[in-house]
């Protein structure tokens, strides 16, 4: 308001022209100020309305993350919260997830989390909620892919104008944080290259990653080789998603119910 009272000061003819006063207010939180308005009109704290511009600007940001960050419309409103506790081992998984979410939020030495487990444990569900919190609180560029995609985004480089698999690749390895699900799903060929490039790169750089494996650690290593292991592996949290598919055991409690 100084900025806007010292400027009126010196145009008071055009002010007074434009039929506009200088009236006093009273806001809750910010005290007493002065408004220049329309007759008639009610003074407006213009503390409180430029705290709502920068909200709405911080909001839109948000939502042109959240839409960027490439995690499946199933998860787009993924919280820890939403798992249904099974067992005291997915407790402790989603605590330690939980805790590395709030290390990852102050440090991005942070290190990897290898989640492994069978199909329906919630593992993806956990990463995306993990994505989607150091998003929202933290503003940290997050992405999540897939092996597939990976490849897929690759591979469409060879021969597209202006575009090479290098770059493809350097791109997947230079996000703060990269989600990587399905490592488990691919062919031998290019997509074990390029995976194992954007592993090699994110270790070198020490960027965070989350992997996500329907597979054994033993499994795991055989398909995507030793050394692509022991990169994901370092400093890494592993968490072992050992209980019942959720979707299973979720059919067979509405079908107790329903009896």
């Amino acid at each position: 308001m100084t900025g806007l009272n010292n400027v009126l000061s010196y145009l008071p003819s055009m002010v007074g022209r434009r039929g506009l006063a200088m009236v006093a207010g009273h806001c809750d939180e910010h005290g007493d100020f002065e408004a220049v308005v329309l007759p008639g009109r009610e003074p407006v704290c213009m503390v409180c309305m430029a705290e709502r511009e920068k909200a709405e600007v911080v909001s839109e940001r948000l939502r042109a993350a959240l839409l960027g960050c490439g995690v499946p419309r199933k998860y787009h409103h993924a919280r820890f919260s939403d798992l249904r506790p099974v067992c005291d081992e997915q407790r402790e998984v989603m605590a330690a997830f939980k805790g590395w979410v709030a290390r990852a939020g102050r440090d991005s030495g942070s290190g990897n989390v290898v989640v492994l487990g069978t199909t329906g444990t919630g593992k993806t569900h956990m990463a995306c909620a993990a994505a989607l919190n150091l998003i929202a609180r933290r503003g940290l560029r997050v992405h999540y892919t897939t092996t597939g995609q990976i490849k897929d985004e690759a591979c469409s480089a060879w021969n597209a104008m202006g575009r090479d698999e290098s770059t493809e690749l350097r791109r997947f390895a230079s996000y703060p944080l990269l989600i990587i699900d399905e490592v488990d799903c691919f062919e031998q060929g290019p997509a074990l290259r390029q995976l194992n490039a954007v592993i090699d790169r994110r270790s070198a750089e020490g960027l965070p990653t989350i992997f996500i494996s329907n597979q054994t650690l033993g499994v795991l290593t055989e398909r995507v080789g030793a050394r692509a292991v022991s990169r994901m592996m370092e400093n890494a949290l592993v968490l072992q998603c050992c209980w019942e598919d959720y979707r299973v055991s979720e059919r067979s409690r509405k079908l107790e119910n329903s009896g």
